[in-house]
């Protein structure tokens, strides 16, 4: 046991540790946004079954939830602003979201689906910006108010420990 406790011992000050954080952020993000990358080539492009992509997809679901809840445990949304953003905030994300999302995969499977059917390919493409639009701007607001709820309670705790201290 005195061995496992000395192998993993801390030995670095709080300036390194920092650094160490910071790099492990970068890292952490770029093998997301690549992972996402690769689920999109391999399963939207390349049309793969999903049995070759499952694995891929559940590590990317799983890291999207743990970041989700760890980031509503904690009470902070993002590195751009110290409080949870609104619904003007929500629907914005939503419709960048929408449009993006929307155009990509409503002209992929539209194409896949409908092939020189132009009616059927703009059809899938409103189909899948009103899909994505509406399913992001739930999440946003389902997860922007469990966060909001506990950043609340976190102050409260702050401002009692506070108190207690005067």
């Amino acid at each position: 046991m005195k061995v496992i406790k000395e192998l993993f011992a801390k030995r670095v000050d709080e300036r390194q540790e920092m650094e160490l954080l910071k790099v492990e952020h970068i890292g952490f993000w770029a093998m997301y946004w690549m992972l996402f990358a690769a689920l999109l080539i391999q399963g939207v492009i390349m049309q793969k079954e999903i049995e070759v992509v499952a694995g891929e997809f559940i590590t990317f679901m799983v890291t999207s939830l743990i970041v989700l809840i760890g980031w509503v445990r904690k009470g902070v949304w993002s590195y751009q602003s110290r409080k949870v953003p609104g619904i003007k905030a929500y629907l914005c994300y939503s419709l960048v979201t929408g449009v993006i999302g929307g155009l990509f995969f409503g002209i992929l499977m539209g194409i896949r689906w409908h092939q020189n059917d132009v009616k059927g390919i703009v059809a899938c493409v409103l189909f899948y910006i009103v899909f994505l639009f509406g399913f992001t701007f739930v999440v946003f607001l389902v997860f922007g108010t469990i966060a909001r709820k506990r950043e609340r309670m976190l102050e409260q705790a702050e401002s009692e420990e506070d108190d207690m201290e005067k």
